[in-house]
């Protein structure tokens, strides 16, 4: 069903797009875009609370409510979502400190595997690794707390 059919089967004479508009115009106005259009569209302050079916003095009436939401729409909010914990890893990641330590590590295992003798080779890489395990624990747990936390704070 179309909004000003629907609009104005419940005797409302303006229409969900009109309103939308008039709140954009608010929101993107430089001087009084929303007032003018107040004024040229709607005809007034006093016609718009006419189109709405509204009283300036006792606001709506409670019976017209279920109309006003099958014609306008419900105001209600749809609840926080809860970050996936790899987009909160990919979060923890995103440090310059701990990009900088990921590609040190990454090199000094490239040098040491590269300069040391066969002997040495077995053990060569233990340091990078070190501190890409280091790396790893510090996102993980980082990571970890904040998708706690926020679990702590979606349920209150």
């Amino acid at each position: 069903m179309d909004d000003s059919v629907r609009a104005q089967a419940h005797n409302f004479k303006v229409t969900k797009e009109q309103l939308i508009k008039l709140v954009e115009c608010y929101r993107q106005r430089t001087y009084v875009e929303d007032l003018d259009y107040i004024q040229d569209a709607l005809q007034g302050p006093a016609q718009l609370l006419a189109s709405v079916d509204c009283s300036a003095d006792q606001g709506i009436q409670t019976s017209t409510c279920d109309a006003r939401v099958a014609c306008f729409g419900s105001n209600h909010k749809d609840p926080p979502t809860r970050t996936p914990f790899c987009q909160l890893l990919y979060a923890a990641l995103d440090d310059f400190m701990l990009k900088l330590l990921i590609v040190c590590a990454i090199f000094s295992i490239i040098v040491d595997m590269s300069f040391a003798t066969p002997a040495e080779r077995s053990h060569a890489w233990i340091e990078g690794t070190a501190i890409l395990f280091a790396v790893a624990v510090v996102s993980l747990v980082g990571a970890w707390s904040d998708f706690k936390k926020e679990g702590q704070f979606l349920e209150q």
